[in-house]
Parts: C-alpha cells; structure tokens; sequence
C-alpha cells in the first residue's frame, strides 16, 4: 500500500468504474470525480489522544474515497482520516471518516468551522474553532467536554479545514 499511496499522490487521479443507480435522470455526460487517500490516520476528539504524526499527507494509505471535484476546492491538498471518540456528537461520530483539506490553515478564515488541530502532546484532535474578539478557541460540539485555548503556552497547529464526513448510519 504506501507505493500505491506514493502513486496517488504524484497523479492525482485512478481510472473508476461508474455505476448507474436510482431511477433519476440519465445524463451522458461523465462525473467529475476526485480520488481522496484514506491514510491510517486517527484523529481524536477531546478527552482522547489522536495519531502524533504532524504530517497527515505521508501516512500509509488505506484505502481510496472517490468524490466529485466539486467537494475537494484542493484535491491535491486533501485526504481523509478517521475520527475517534465522542466530544463531537452529534455532529460526528466515533469512527466517522473525516474529509480534510490541508492547504487550509489560516484560522482569520477559519472561525466556526471544524478543523483537525496539532499538538505535540495531544496529537491530531478534531474540534471547532472558535474566535472570540483576540482568543481562538477548539471547541467540541458536546457541551460535557472542556475546550481548549489556544495561545502561546499551548503550541496547537491548525493542520487543514475538514470540508465534510461520512460514516455508517446507526
């Protein structure tokens, strides 16, 4: 597998094989469509200690997601990872598959969006940045975990801005 992900990272694009489903309208034109690595990744929600690596890009690939273009404004930027934990319910789940572009860091244009945040001792952790006036803020989505400030005791990397997820329905 990491020559495969080698591979994808250096085309960009796999040959798929598209099947028709639903009664819908047929079109004759081909989707547009993106290969996403899923690398064996984990990042954690608060309260949980997700992988260390700093880099999500060079991970092992696991497997492949194909998306339409138009969900990945970055697809050479973009892979996915999977989530651990709870702080993020209901919004994700424990196990969900997070969609994340890299090449989005800058928290000025971030606040209010979930991203996949770094620290050296926590590792990669999921959690919605907030900006409130001169303080950013990871906040989880469930109100029973603490969020965390961010400020120059704690050295957090914002690593990418997750542009959406998907996981098994209960």
């Amino acid at each position: 597998m990491p020559k495969f992900g080698r591979q994808l990272s250096r085309t960009g694009t796999l040959n798929f094989q598209i099947a028709s489903a639903g009664s819908g309208l047929k079109t004759s034109k081909a989707p547009q469509l993106v290969a996403i690595p899923l690398q064996e990744v984990v990042a954690a929600s608060h309260g949980e200690r997700g992988d260390t690596s700093a880099i999500l890009h060079d991970a092992p690939v696991e497997s492949v997601i194909a998306a339409p273009k138009d969900w990945c404004p970055n697809p050479s930027a973009t892979t996915c990872l999977r989530v651990r934990g709870k702080s993020m319910m209901p919004l994700i789940h424990d196990g969900y598959i997070l969609v994340v572009d890299s090449s989005q860091t800058d928290p000025a244009k971030l606040n209010g969006k979930v991203v996949i945040a770094w620290h050296r001792d926590m590792g990669l952790t999921v959690s919605r940045l907030q900006r409130y006036d001169h303080t950013e803020v990871l906040q989880p989505e469930s109100r029973e975990c603490d969020s965390i400030v961010l400020d120059s005791k704690h050295e957090w990397k914002i690593m990418g801005k997750v542009l959406w997820w998907i996981g098994n329905a209960p």
